[in-house]
């Protein structure tokens, strides 16, 4: 006899392929597997300790995404974006993000904002222990996490799964820009603009959110594009932190 649906049960779990995909995306948009780096099937299977099927199945997702690409056809490297590209993708990810925090600021709990106001206070010059230049990184850490958070506040997968992609290859010269010498004042610029979104979060006002961020993310791109313009950094390897072979 035939159960009732409603005692009905799917289990389901990550399969090792959507597991492979995720790591190797976060090593992706962390900048562990840096633009323009050369990568192969098997040993992407050997440092992620699985069989080359799962890999396979990760590797086809991150291609469809444009996070790897197939050069002849076969040669798999690491997208390796232009400043022109990374400027475009910059004004996706600033819209994305104005979105994602419109949406926190409806669903985000008291104790979600609290986190986020932490990150906030964590980031701000001089508030933590470490010497120069681990309190720098430190520092950039937290503002970092205090985007993830509104991010994920949003309890939208698929925009969390978006601004992931469009913020990818940015990650790594944003770091770069904020640890560089004569940082301070953009940083600074950018506590008290936190400020004001949090408090736009914390008063449920979710338009004014949206503007304060969608504007924020902007002006940071602005700011690091700038260093990298500046820097004269353009190619693959120096977008990707690393001297030219």
């Amino acid at each position: 006899m035939q159960r009732p649906s409603s005692e009905r049960t799917i289990v389901t779990v990550p399969s090792l392929g959507d597991q492979s995909y995720r790591i190797l995306r976060g090593m992706v948009t962390s900048g562990e597997l840096p633009a323009g780096e050369r990568v192969t099937e098997r040993a992407l299977a050997a440092r992620l300790s699985v069989s080359p099927t799962p890999i396979r199945e990760a590797i086809s997702r991150l291609t469809h995404e444009r996070l790897l690409l197939r050069i002849d056809g076969r040669t798999l490297v690491v997208a390796a974006p232009s400043l022109r590209h990374l400027r475009e993708m910059s004004l996706v990810h600033a819209a994305l993000e104005g979105v994602a925090a419109r949406l926190a600021t409806e669903h985000a709990s008291k104790e979600e904002l609290d986190q986020i106001a932490h990150a906030h206070r964590a980031s701000l010059p001089g508030s933590g222990t470490a010497a120069p230049p681990g309190a720098r990184q430190a520092g950039a850490r937290q503002r970092h996490e205090f985007h993830e958070l509104i991010t994920r506040a949003s309890r939208n997968p698929s925009l969390i799964d978006m601004i992931a992609t469009a913020e990818a290859f940015g990650r790594p010269l944003r770091l770069r820009a904020q640890l560089a010498d004569g940082a301070e004042e953009s940083i600074q610029r950018a506590a008290e603009e936190h400020e004001d979104i949090i408090a736009a979060m914390r008063a449920r006002n979710g338009k004014l959110a949206e503007d304060l961020v969608r504007e924020h993310t902007t002006w940071i791109a602005d700011q690091y594009l700038k260093f990298a313009e500046e820097q004269g950094l353009g190619t693959a390897a120096e977008l990707a932190g690393r001297p030219e072979s």
